[in-house]
């Protein structure tokens, strides 16, 4: 227990009686008797106020937070008596959320439950946990002040910003342009599923003559078809050490969490099966191709926690399990970091010798302080060194893209405010070439 301010006012009032005492006849009696009743106030007020684990409280929050954005908890806390009383919550969030408001005070009236707000921002993925709450309540006669540390654990998931990603209004006119597009796009005839018949033209390939209708209409028709839209597409997510380099305060892994996301909901949406594997030196995650709802959220519990490993990539494993997992040729979209020649020669290697049926194209995301170190103006010796290494390091990443490219790959690199609308934008282009 504590006292309050009030009783500490009392206290500094005190000086009346004890200048009383100085009065002849009166003595010390008036300070004593003084000091007796206000701590017999006090104590009547430490009894009159509930003990804090006499509260009911319970955080109100999504099971699933946004990542780098504000999200509301709400604490319902339930007054034990008929007495209004004045409180204060510091809520245990986890370290790497911030807050606008780590204290919050109220006032709750007799028996009401109360329904008090405060927001976070996380700063980081993964399942986090809210592990305590500390309460203070101030005394109904305001003397005096009990505080507790409650015990009540929530878990709440942190995931990429879906909605904002969403809604970004760049990446949105883009998609409906692209997508218009590769939807007028109709090579009838080519393909494996089946649209209309209509009679036979010059031309027209003989082993899609319908002989059924040929025979009870008297004249040759032929089946027309249109190409298979529903791809297989795989996101291959490199989480080795090349991945946790950091830009603008965001990990490339995490830049590339983001994307796949966005990638993973746009696929679905346009029919397409898409599937997941994370590895670094050994498969981490593996969700094999699928379409829906369900198997989107299947997909989002299995990248939302990923994290980084201190290891190297082992990208024969990689693609030699991708192949025995999945026989139909898909589209493999690899987020990594292609930082030197000998790495972008691993990954053409391994995809020549394990999976060379399948099209796979490098997500990689450009860090603009290396180019602003090449484009800076030379004003100090300094200068031109800093200057002379970041046109080494741009040119020598050019030829590593280069590598990829020259061997069958294709390979985008991006600003890292622009990598999830190129991203996206480059799997409709990809779409939008095979159909």
């Amino acid at each position: 227990m504590f006292v309050g301010k009030r009783f500490i006012i009392l206290i500094l009032l005190g000086i009346i009686p004890a200048a009383m005492s100085l009065v002849p006849g009166i003595g010390l009696y008036a300070l004593l008797v003084y000091n007796v009743l206000l701590f017999i106030l006090l104590a009547v007020d430490f009894s009159l106020t509930p003990s804090p684990e006499s509260f009911e409280i319970r955080r109100v929050m999504d099971q699933k937070l946004s990542l780098s954005v504000w999200n509301q908890i709400d604490l319902v806390v339930e007054n034990p008596i008929a007495h209004p009383l004045r409180a204060q919550i510091r809520d245990g969030i986890p370290d790497s959320f911030g807050t606008e408001n780590e204290v919050i005070t109220f006032e709750m009236a007799g028996r009401e439950e109360k329904t008090v707000s405060y927001r976070v921002k996380p700063i980081k993925r993964g399942e986090y946990r809210f592990v305590d709450l500390h309460l203070r309540i101030t005394g109904v006669l305001g003397l005096c002040v009990r505080s507790k540390t409650l015990q009540i654990s929530d878990t709440i998931k942190v995931f990429p910003n879906l909605k904002d990603m969403r809604n970004h209004h760049l990446l949105m006119i883009q998609k409906r342009r692209l997508l218009t597009g590769f939807q007028k796009v109709r090579q009838l005839g080519v393909g494996t599923e089946f649209e209309s018949i209509r009679e036979y033209s010059d031309g027209d390939d003989f082993r899609h003559i319908n002989w059924t209708v040929t025979a009870r209409e008297g004249r040759l028709h032929v089946n027309r078809y249109e190409p298979e839209r529903n791809q297989y597409v795989y996101i291959l997510m490199d989480t080795s050490r090349v991945m946790n380099e950091e830009i603008e305060g965001i990990t490339r892994l995490d830049y590339a969490v983001n994307a796949a996301f966005i990638v993973a909901e746009t696929a679905m949406n346009h029919g397409d099966n898409i599937g997941l594997m994370a590895f670094d030196s050994d498969i981490r995650r593996m969700v094999k191709p699928s379409k829906g709802t369900v198997h989107f959220q299947r997909l989002a519990e299995s990248l939302y926690n990923i994290e980084i490993s201190e290891t190297s990539a082992d990208y024969e494993k990689a693609f030699s399990t991708l192949q025995k997992v999945q026989n139909r040729r898909c589209l493999i979209l690899l987020f990594t970091d292609p930082y030197n020649f000998e790495h972008a020669r691993e990954i053409t290697t391994a995809w020549h010798n394990y999976a060379p049926r399948h099209r796979v194209v490098v997500l990689s995301i450009k860090n603009p302080l290396l180019v602003a170190e090449a484009e800076k103006k030379v004003k100090q010796n300094e200068d031109a060194f800093t200057k002379s290494a970041a046109l080494k390091l741009l040119d020598d990443r050019r030829r590593t893209f280069s590598i990829l490219e020259m061997s069958g790959i294709p390979a985008m690199e991006s600003k890292p405010e622009e990598f999830t609308l190129d991203a996206v934008n480059r799997y409709i282009s990809l779409k939008a070439a095979q159909t």
